[in-house]
C-alpha cells in the first residue's frame, strides 16, 4: 500500500468513527452515488438504511444491497417528521446546486436527529486547485454542479436550522498522488469525466494534468465534517 492510500483509508477510518453507531438505528444516506461507498460503509455498521438519490438507474445498479430505495430530490424529501436518527451527506452537496443548499438541510432537519455533511474542501495545493477548477468548470457547462465551500459554509448552513454544532473538524491530506499511481487516478477520472459527457476541452485539460501530477504530485483538498444535533 502506498503513503497515499494508507493516509486516504486512515481519514476515511477517521470520518466513519464518529459516527454514534448503534446497531439497527435508522440512518439516511442521502446520493447513493455510482459506488455506492457510504451505503456499502453504514450497512458494514449493521444500520438500517435508506439510501436515496434523484437518479433512478444508480439506485437500481445497487438494488442487491439491504438497504431501503428511494427515488427522490432532496429538497422534497418523502419522510415524516424525525424518521431518521441520522442524515448523512457524504460528498454529496458539492453536486446540488449550491441555491438548494439550504432547503435540503431544511428538510434533513425535519426528518432527523442528527446531520451529519462530510465534505471536500477548497484545494490549497495549486496542482489540486486546477484539478477542482477542470471538474467545476466541466460540470457547469452540462448545467451540473461540482462546486465546493469553506467548512464554516457548512456549519453556517446547521446553525440556520438551530442545529448544535457538536463537530466540526478538517481532515488534512500530508502524502501526495504521484507518479504513476497519479496517472491510474487521473485515467479514473477521465473516464468518469467522459462518462458524464462532458467535451473533450476539459478531458485534455485533464491529460495534461495527468502528466504535471506524475511529475510534480497533486496533495488533496481537506476534508471537512459537520455534524449538527437538530433534537
Amino acid at each position: 500500500m502506498t503513503a497515499f492510500e494508507d493516509e486516504r483509508n486512515r481519514l476515511r477510518e477517521r470520518v466513519w468513527s464518529l459516527l454514534d453507531v448503534k446497531k439497527g438505528t435508522r440512518y439516511l444516506d442521502v446520493g447513493i452515488g455510482h459506488t455506492a461507498y457510504s451505503l456499502n460503509r453504514l450497512l458494514e455498521l449493521g444500520l438500517d438504511v435508506t439510501s436515496i438519490d434523484i437518479d433512478l438507474e444508480v439506485l437500481y445498479k445497487h438494488k442487491e444491497n439491504k438497504a431501503h430505495f428511494v427515488q427522490c430530490n432532496a429538497a422534497t424529501l418523502p419522510f415524516r417528521e424525525n424518521t431518521f436518527n441520522l442524515s448523512l451527506a457524504y460528498f454529496t452537496f458539492h453536486e446540488i446546486a449550491p441555491i438548494l443548499h439550504t432547503t435540503v438541510v431544511s428538510e434533513l432537519h425535519r426528518i432527523s436527529n442528527k446531520i451529519m455533511i462530510v465534505e471536500p474542501a477548497i484545494g490549497k495545493d495549486p496542482i489540486y486547485q486546477r484539478y477542482q477548477n477542470i471538474w467545476t468548470e466541466a460540470m457547469h457547462s452540462i448545467d451540473q454542479y461540482e462546486d465546493y465551500q469553506a467548512i464554516d459554509y457548512w456549519a453556517d448552513l446547521l446553525q440556520e436550522q438551530d442545529a448544535r454544532i457538536v463537530t466540526s473538524e478538517a481532515l488534512s491530506h500530508t502524502a501526495p498522488l504521484c507518479g504513476q499511481e497519479g496517472k491510474e487516478y487521473m485515467r479514473k477520472a477521465i473516464e468518469d469525466m467522459r462518462d458524464e459527457g462532458v467535451s473533450e476541452e476539459y478531458i485534455s485539460r485533464m491529460h495534461t494534468l495527468s502528466e504535471d501530477i506524475a511529475k510534480i504530485g497533486m496533495l488533496f483538498s481537506d476534508i471537512n465534517i459537520i455534524v449538527g444535533h437538530v433534537r
